[in-house]
């Protein structure tokens, strides 16, 4: 038996040469993988934000933001009334911020970051017709697979996933669908935002990524009250999307505080909704990510005298089982399971 002990601890040895733990080092700190969890946030401009005078200039060491165009974690802040360096490079005072400190707030052993390109009168699938001040040709200022705006965050989120966990999905869209499209895309709205989450699912190989998607803002009023009809077809809509998307959830927005007919204020408002995703990926259990699904490899090589199979799965966790028992590695740390003396 002590035999076979050194072979494994060889095998071991071996394993980890072939499979390293991945991380990132953030200020100075190596950050294994599965402490460092990052959140996709898409939308329009109140997902960008628009109440410059309320940003969040303040950082905390755990949270880190993933500029699109720089391709480089920085410290998660929003300079006060600098619109281009805000967390989506359109905006500022959006919930961003207040969502990375609260989850970091919820969950202190782990590091938060965000990949964001939150764009001004963004739609889902649908082209904007009316008024459009992102600077986007109607056609690219939508999240719709191939799009503009969809390959932009996808070809981040693929380039921080080796280094970090995917958290999630926030999405905020819909008012700019039910003011600037028309009636038929407005009712093809939930179907539209199914299928979009099931695009990122695709491209980014995880079938349960949670998608969590900000109800119809309750406070708005003149062209984007719920009294007029695109507007509540809409709003209900939005909260059909959990019957059509397995791993998906709304978040409410009666009572939150508007900055204007459709935003939300930055200091209050943006808090409020980030305090409710919080609570809602609490509830569904959307925290930790799940790991992706195991799959068995083929054999490995033989070597010293190990002629069992191992099977691999996310975040840097093995397994090796042989005739003698099942041995498990996780990060740096490993111990036998069930070793039959």
């Amino acid at each position: 038996m002590a035999l076979k002990r050194v072979c494994l601890l060889i095998c071991l040895s071996l394993v980890f040469r072939v499979a390293p733990v991945h991380g990132v080092i953030l200020n100075g700190t190596n950050v294994p993988k599965e402490k460092f969890v990052v959140y996709i946030l898409i939308g329009h401009s109140n997902m960008a934000g628009v109440d410059l005078s309320h940003s969040d200039p303040v950082s905390i060491p755990n949270g880190w933001n993933y500029p699109v165009a720089s391709k480089q974690w920085v410290l998660a802040k929003e300079p006060v009334n600098n619109k281009s360096a805000g967390l989506s490079g359109n905006g500022c005072a959006g919930p961003g911020m207040p969502f990375i400190k609260a989850m970091a707030a919820a969950y202190p052993d782990y590091y938060f970051g965000v990949v964001t390109n939150a764009s001004l009168s963004a739609t889902c699938r649908g082209l904007n017709t009316g008024n459009n001040s992102s600077g986007l040709d109607p056609s690219d200022n939508r999240y719709w697979d191939s799009t503009y705006l969809y390959d932009q965050i996808i070809t981040s989120a693929k380039a921080v996933q080796k280094d970090a966990m995917i958290g999630g999905i926030l999405c905020m869209l819909g008012t700019v669908d039910a003011t600037r499209t028309n009636s038929t895309v407005c009712k093809a709205f939930s179907d539209d935002i199914a299928s979009l989450a099931k695009f990122f699912r695709r491209d980014l190989n995880l079938p349960n990524l949670p998608f969590i998607m900000g109800e119809y803002e309750a406070g708005a009023s003149g062209s984007f009250a719920t009294t007029l009809p695109l507007p509540a077809i809409i709003r209900d809509q939005i909260v059909l999307v959990p019957s059509k998307l397995p791993f998906s959830a709304t978040v409410n927005s009666v009572g939150i505080q508007m900055l204007d007919d459709h935003h939300y204020t930055g200091n209050v408002g943006q808090q409020e909704f980030a305090k409710r995703v919080v609570a809602v990926i609490q509830d569904k259990k959307f925290f930790p990510p799940a790991a992706t699904s195991i799959t068995l490899a083929p054999p490995m090589r033989a070597a010293a005298g190990y002629t069992g199979h191992w099977l691999l799965a996310e975040p840097g966790a093995m397994t090796l089982r042989s005739d003698d028992g099942a041995y498990l590695i996780n990060g740096t740390r490993f111990g036998s399971a069930r070793i039959r003396e």
